[in-house]
């Protein structure tokens, strides 16, 4: 499985290493492994995705617990998959409905899945293409690779 340093996942996801220690430190991500002493953090293939999902929702100033929130929902569906294929269109959802059910509704659909969470109506709604993310985010670190 191909795993990336800190550095590389950072500088894909337009976001500093400071940050991301400090999100980690403070629960608001949590890799995939726990670095053994003495080694370096290696991310993988989830890892990058959720990372380059956060950044995508940071745009909208999410507050970092929603954010955490939300990537952590995202990284249990990922847990499902065995990866992202370039053909596959795969959407992350947040559905906020009332007052009468405030626990958002979250998920992980395909693009065929996504029309049928729209037709339920959400009051509020936050949709994230996390296959292009990821894919973004691996162009980017092979862009820096070739460099």
């Amino acid at each position: 499985m191909t795993t990336w340093t800190i550095h590389e996942v950072t500088d894909a996801c337009t976001m500093t290493t400071g940050e991301l220690s400090q999100w980690i430190s403070r629960g608001h991500f949590i890799p995939s492994s726990t670095p053994e002493n003495g080694n370096a953090r290696q991310f993988d293939w989830r890892d990058l995705a959720c990372l380059a999902v956060m950044s995508a929702l940071r745009k909208h100033s999410l507050l970092i617990g929603e954010l955490g929130f939300i990537t952590s929902e995202l990284r249990e569906d990922l847990e499902g998959i065995e990866e992202i294929t370039a053909s596959v269109g795969l959407y992350f959802f947040c559905a906020g409905w009332s007052d009468r059910q405030p626990s958002p509704t979250v998920g992980l659909v395909a693009d065929e899945e996504l029309a049928s969470v729209l037709k339920h109506r959400p009051a509020t709604l936050i949709i994230v293409d996390v296959a292009k993310a990821y894919r973004e985010a691996v162009r980017a670190i092979t862009a820096q690779a070739d460099d």
